[in-house]
């Protein structure tokens, strides 16, 4: 029994010493570094989009050349503060996406976008994504009608559009007027016949968007100021009787996100001009 016990033993000890077979050096894993975790899909700035949406995911990323026809142009991919779901229009995650982007936007377009028919727009991950990890958000930008709701098409990028004379500045307008409303803004040059000019951007005091459409009194007061600074006059109540003026308010969309910029143009009902009031003065601008 002792003699078999110790043959048993040293059997056990050759096996386990045995050489691996030529060719071979006995490391099943050869060394193999182990295959990272999936990272979530995350869009990249610097191409263009067919259509503009509000959220994306990985099976609809259809990025295009900016030199092909398009509608909306990423800018930028900003990353959001975790959370369980997406941040809801109106939110604080919302607005300091929306704060970002517009901020942004001012540095890729090379001036200030709200000064020109331009729209910035923030783009999430579905819900399904955010699950699964992704907290980017994306920076869009589009040529816009003044209402902000319009987007046309165009071939190439917008970088750097503002940086000098562009056709996409508020400028000069020959606006149709039906009753109070303003039905169409069509642009001209200003030494053309016109009758209202951009005068610049009025803050919105941070109340209800239906407070903001439901009155005109709030409007009318910020934007004769800003028309009074544009064209260098008093700011005071006879500024009511030397124009009036057009208010384009941020859609609700934006009112949402944060917006507060109202823009505000210089009007006339019945004067026509053909020149710039830009510091036009007392004299050009009498009280009428």
């Amino acid at each position: 029994m002792r003699r078999f016990a110790y043959l048993l033993v040293v059997f056990l000890a050759a096996g386990c010493t045995a050489a691996p077979p030529d060719g071979t050096d006995g490391d099943l894993t050869d060394g193999w570094a182990l295959p990272s975790a999936p990272a979530p899909f995350r869009p990249q700035p610097g191409f263009c989009h067919a259509s503009l949406t509000q959220t994306e995911t990985a099976a609809d990323y259809r990025p295009l050349s900016c030199d092909q026809v398009h509608v909306s142009e990423t800018y930028a991919v900003g990353t959001a503060a975790d959370a369980d779901v997406p941040p809801a229009a109106g939110t604080a995650g919302a607005k300091a996406a929306y704060r970002e982007c517009a901020d942004e936007a001012v540095a890729f377009l090379g001036g200030q976008w709200r000064a020109a028919r331009l729209a910035v727009h923030v783009v999430w991950p579905t819900r399904h994504a955010w699950s699964g990890g992704a907290r980017w958000f994306r920076c869009d930008v589009t040529q816009s009608d003044l209402d902000g709701y319009g987007q046309s098409g165009r071939a190439e990028t917008l970088k750097g559009e503002l940086t000098g004379p562009s056709p996409l500045r508020l400028g000069c307008f020959a606006p149709s007027v039906k009753g109070e409303t303003v039905t169409e803004m069509k642009p001209v040059r200003c030494t053309s016949r016109h009758r209202a000019e951009f005068a610049g951007l009025w803050q919105a005091p941070d109340t209800s968007y239906a407070e903001l459409e439901a009155g005109t009194a709030r409007s009318a007061a910020g934007c004769r100021s800003v028309i009074a600074r544009f064209a260098d006059l008093p700011d005071d109540p006879d500024m009511q009787y030397r124009s009036g003026w057009i208010s384009y308010n941020p859609t609700r969309t934006e009112w949402l996100a944060g917006e507060r910029r109202v823009r505000c143009f210089i009007y006339f009902a019945e004067r026509t001009l053909t020149r710039s009031l830009k510091n036009a003065g007392p004299d050009v601008l009498p009280v009428d």
